[in-house]
């Protein structure tokens, strides 16, 4: 005898329904584990591009960083070689205003009431003061009307010209300007002691031929001898002032002064340098 179960239609599993369902849960399932699986991958991009432009912009503010470092170095760099280039020309500077004061104030010193106040020109360092860096003192070299005195003066000139311990080419034109006025100065005195000598030798002839006169005696010749006597006095001048020339141009020559007529000088106004 076969047994068999009937079960009610409503609890008959229905394989349509259940296949539909199936489809229905595996439908669901796929499109969960499709957004499962891409939408982690969308939010990787975006996450990596974030990263990458902080990445970038980090690179770029450390690219800037050093740029600005290297600009600080270099103008260290620059700030510190100007500093030495500053230092430099500030030390020369100052060397060369201590020359140039010592060589105006020796000029200054030994030329005493002839020579004036030194003057200087002025050159602004960069630490802004004002260097000397050239200079002059003026000094009379005319002649007085005492030769014995323009003698002295012209010596006093000379020494003042050649003071510093380096005399300038303006300097030793002016030692050898002084040097002819000295020469001519020592004619003079030689021509006033001819002409004294004359004064007195004349008055001897004078009282000589007042004795003679006195006595008889003739005085038709005097004259010409007196005059004999003048002429052998101004041939003797004339060779002592030719030798005195030619010593006094020796010297000029050796002292490398130019060779000028000692009226030219007169009465002028010449400069140290």
């Amino acid at each position: 005898m076969n047994i068999s179960t009937i079960l009610p239609t409503a609890y008959m599993p229905n394989n349509n329904g259940a296949n539909a369902v199936l489809r229905s849960a595996i439908s669901q399932e796929s499109t969960d584990s499709q957004q499962d699986i891409f939408v982690p991958i969308e939010q990787t991009a975006q996450v990596d591009a974030s990263q990458q432009a902080a990445s970038d912009a980090s690179k770029t503010q450390e690219r800037l960083q050093e740029q600005q470092q290297l600009a600080r170095q270099i103008s260290e760099k620059e700030n510190q070689q100007q500093e030495k280039i500053d230092q430099q020309t500030i030390q020369s500077l100052s060397t060369l205003d201590r020359e140039v004061r010592n060589h105006e104030r020796a000029h200054a010193a030994v030329g005493g009431q002839y020579a004036g106040a030194p003057r200087y020109e002025y050159e602004r360092g960069p630490d802004g003061v004002n260097y000397a860096v050239a200079g002059e003192v003026p000094i009379s070299t005319g002649a007085t009307s005492d030769p014995q005195m323009t003698i002295e003066k012209a010596q006093i000139i000379r020494r003042a010209a050649l003071a510093p311990a380096e005399p300038s080419a303006q300097d030793r034109k002016v030692a050898a300007e002084a040097m002819q006025m000295e020469a001519q100065a020592r004619i003079d005195v030689l021509v006033q002691e001819r002409e004294l000598k004359m004064q007195e030798e004349q008055v001897m002839n004078e009282r000589s031929n007042t004795v003679d006169n006195t006595q008889g005696q003739s005085i038709n010749a005097r004259p010409t001898k007196d005059s004999d006597a003048v002429d052998d006095i101004n041939e003797t001048q004339g060779h002592m002032f030719n030798e005195i020339n030619d010593d006094l141009a020796a010297q000029l020559v050796s002292l490398g002064g130019a060779q000028q007529p000692a009226q030219s000088l007169g009465s002028i106004v010449s400069r140290f340098a």
